[in-house]
């Protein structure tokens, strides 16, 4: 087996491997990563199928431009596909807004479509003399491992792996061996905290806010961290408000009820939501006590910007974070220096609110990392999908494995 890493090598973004195995040119995954212009994988000579983890912008956001290229089948689950379209989409639009180099249009994401085969979780298939398994990730809706098996040896990419239950994903499913371990190291250098805890802290907070009069303004990404918050704040008596993907995203999960833990507790928690419509409805509800749920959750565009354009001053109302700000974006901007800027109307706002983070997480932390690497008995390693400070300390923690940590464009052979 040939791997050649042409994204999300020492990084987190545009993630991309290809594979040479039993003949022929396989990808997993190929994404974007959200720089300023965007940047992409770097290209692949040969694809004769490719494989889809999950539904995120770093993993599959690239994937109509890498089919125009090669027409090539992709696997993935039903969900993922879906979801992936979605966001495609939406990425289309923002280039041709915030005029960026187009990667590709609607009809390209259209003729991917129909070169997507749908699988199932646990379900081994051919491609030639290559055999292949989905395996629940536990991520998001959908997301999953993929195992190789070919030429006699295995490998298995993660994709992004959560092995840790959440309210609403089982967690993740692994190999009982795989000889290569193709791994995310996303928090390779980081624990997370208790989530009981951060739940109650952050109910607590809620809670705090809309007694002193104000808005409780949670961002979050439209797939997985929207169903998540939806399920804690299902009991509220609060006025709970969905604006953004977000809606249509929870309402493609439903469709897909094995994808998530209790699709039940999902939609009960959907249907005690009130959606937003338009401006008008934003500006009305930021003038009473309410939660608002929305999009996009570093608060690079998207309906949370024009929420902060009524609520900025209102230092009764809160902005509560529900996950990493990666550097160079409007919430990591938020968290240093406490403003955002709206690129549309070049407008900054100084946020008066009180503003707080958590750790809600859908990545295995170090230590369950280090636990479900060692547990395939791998002979080989590979770290990807993390920093360098992440994947260093990771690495250090496999002591007695052969660890790489391979960089953008490098090639390994086994």
């Amino acid at each position: 087996m040939k791997l050649r890493f042409l994204g999300g090598a020492q990084e987190v973004g545009k993630s991309s491997v290809h594979v040479e195995a039993a003949g022929l040119g396989l990808v997993f995954d190929s994404g974007i990563k959200l720089t300023e212009p965007p940047s992409f994988p770097l290209p692949a000579e040969r694809v004769d199928g490719a494989f889809l983890s999950h539904a995120h912008l770093d993993h599959c956001g690239f994937l109509p431009a890498l089919h125009r290229n090669h027409r090539m089948p992709v696997w993935g689950t039903n969900v993922t596909f879906e979801l992936a379209h979605m966001i495609q989409e939406d990425s289309v639009k923002i280039d041709e807004l915030k005029g960026h180099p187009k990667k590709y249009d609607q009809h390209d994401i259209d003729r991917l479509g129909s070169s997507e085969v749908k699988v199932q979780q646990g379900k081994p298939y051919r491609l030639g003399d290559v055999e292949f398994t989905f395996i629940e990730a536990g991520h998001i809706p959908g997301s999953s491992g993929i195992l190789v098996e070919a030429d006699g040896r295995s490998v298995f990419y993660t994709g992004d792996t959560h092995s840790t239950e959440s309210r609403l994903m089982r967690k993740a499913k692994y190999p009982p061996h795989a000889d290569i371990v193709i791994s995310e190291s996303t928090y390779g250098n980081r624990l997370h905290p208790e989530r009981a805890a951060v739940e109650a802290k952050f109910l607590r907070e809620v809670d705090e806010t809309l007694e002193r009069g104000g808005t409780a303004l949670v961002p979050v990404f439209a797939i997985g961290r929207t169903q998540e918050i939806l399920l804690l704040l299902k009991d509220s008596d609060w006025p709970v408000y969905l604006d953004g993907m977000a809606k249509r995203a929870s309402l493609t999960i439903l469709k897909h009820p094995d994808s998530v833990k209790n699709a039940g507790f999902l939609e009960e928690a959907v249907k005690n939501t009130t959606w937003v419509k338009d401006r008008r409805q934003r500006k009305r509800i930021c003038a009473e006590p309410s939660i608002i749920v929305t999009t996009a959750g570093m608060l690079e565009g998207g309906p949370v910007l024009d929420y902060l354009s009524h609520l900025h001053k209102d230092a009764n109302s809160s902005i509560i974070l529900t996950g990493y700000q990666v550097e160079d974006t409007n919430g990591h901007l938020l968290v240093e220096k406490g403003y955002v800027i709206d690129e549309d109307s070049g407008k900054r706002f100084d946020v008066d609110m009180c503003i707080s983070q958590y750790d809600f997480s859908a990545h295995s932390d170090r230590d369950e990392l280090i636990r479900t690497i060692k547990a395939m008995t791998p002979e080989e390693v590979v770290l990807m999908h993390g920093d360098p400070e992440s994947i260093n300390s990771l690495k250090e923690g496999l002591g007695g494995v052969n660890v790489h940590a391979p960089a953008l464009g490098d090639t390994l052979e086994f």
